[in-house]
């Protein structure tokens, strides 16, 4: 088949930023391992360049955002959409549901090429979250935006793949609620991650404690140092490291300042945009992987440790639940309880049979993400188009 990925893809294979990016990659790497065209539209960047990077089955276009906001990347929707015709591709796959993918997505679609459409997290929760945890005009404003812009497209679309069962409950709750005119035909496939981890081992004589999120408000970092802090004043050696990509500088500046004033910041460690081979050495330099998230529609991360054997504590929002067994391959604790996270935390580095038993359970569980099994099924779907 000619297929079109339209989505974030990562500049390089090195760093890969955020969980569409690496969606995006893995399932092109997967495609074009089954013998398939894959031409892959990036969205526009700011400071990127215009141009296409071609290799045996797989061509790169990328286009460059010359404006100063995300936002003005739509001006260039057009002449990206005009590529993807002129390529006369037997299916085209868009990755999200912001302004610029809707619109293509849509354009597509009244064009007459069969398309798919990935939902990656719900910006209507994601949006509604931020404005709740720090009301301002920007958050408002993000708020009906993009959540408009977000409605709009799925009350266009026909068919949508979505990650977690939570995510089909929450559109099925929208369409109840007015909020969707109708529901399209929804198919839950989720996100996979790199074959890599599966060759990996998390560290079981450790007692470092790994927490892979973006650096921003939605990931909870702030509540993490709180864990630690508790954790630590039990008498606990564990140690700390986070690591993700700068998202939000505001966000970022509170957390460094929260670690400088932790009594055990010595024990902190915070990198962000770190190389995917030191990313894979964090994860077998670890023994329990902590994420103390607000919202999540998935969270691949939470697939990339379970498959190196490494139990987990998260909080019990979203579609973590889809993901993480409570009491098989981690434990879930209410958002804001950082104490009751502690002791979650305590118990799976001082008890050793109980971290084995998690460690098996999550490593078995992961074999579900393999990018091989799931782009098959999105293949089917694609042919049934």
């Amino acid at each position: 088949m000619n297929i079109v990925q339209v989505g974030n893809y990562p500049l390089s294979a090195d760093c890969i930023r955020g969980g569409v990016e690496s969606s995006v990659y893995g399932l092109t790497q997967a495609l074009v391992r089954a013998g398939h065209t894959v031409d892959v539209f990036d969205f526009p960047r700011i400071g990127g360049k215009d141009n296409s990077d071609r290799n045996d089955l797989l061509t790169i276009h990328r286009y460059a955002n010359n404006g100063k906001h995300n936002e003005d990347a739509m001006l260039r929707g057009k002449e990206m959409f005009r590529d993807i015709v002129a390529l006369h591709p037997d299916v085209v796959h868009v990755h999200g549901t912001g302004k610029l993918s809707g619109a293509i997505y849509q354009a597509v679609q009244n064009y007459g090429i069969p398309v798919v459409l990935t939902v990656h997290g719900l910006l209507h929760e994601e949006k509604k979250q931020a404005l709740r945890r720090k009301p301002s005009l920007k958050h408002m404003y993000q708020y009906i935006v993009q959540s408009r812009a977000e409605l709009d497209v799925l009350n266009s679309a026909s068919r949508i793949i979505v990650d977690t069962p939570y995510v089909e409950r929450m559109l099925t709750r929208y369409q109840q609620k007015g909020k969707l005119a109708k529901l399209p035909e929804i198919h839950v496939i989720p996100q996979g991650i790199s074959a890599a981890y599966y060759g990996l081992s998390c560290a079981t004589e450790s007692n470092t404690i790994l927490s892979v999120g973006s650096i921003s408000p939605r990931k909870g970092h702030l509540h993490r140092i709180e864990m630690f802090n508790i954790l630590r004043g039990w008498g606990s050696t564990a140690k700390l490291r986070i690591i993700g990509s700068l998202a939000d500088s505001k966000y970022y500046a509170q957390l460094t300042k929260a670690i400088q004033d932790s009594p055990y910041s010595a024990d902190i460690t915070l990198d962000t945009n770190v190389s995917q081979e030191d990313l894979f050495a964090a994860y077998q330099s670890a023994k329990v992987f902590v994420l103390h998230s607000q919202e999540e529609s998935q969270g691949t991360v939470f697939a990339e440790a379970m498959a190196t054997g490494m139990p987990i504590v998260a909080t019990k929002v979203g579609g973590i639940p889809d993901v993480v067994e409570d009491g098989k391959s981690g434990f879930l604790c209410d958002f804001g309880d950082t104490r009751s996270m502690a002791e979650m935390v305590e118990r799976l580095l001082t008890d050793q049979q109980l971290w084995l038993s998690f460690s098996q359970y999550a490593k078995s569980a992961a074999q579900n993400y393999d990018w091989n099994l799931i782009a098959k099924q999105i293949l089917q779907l694609y042919k049934a188009q």
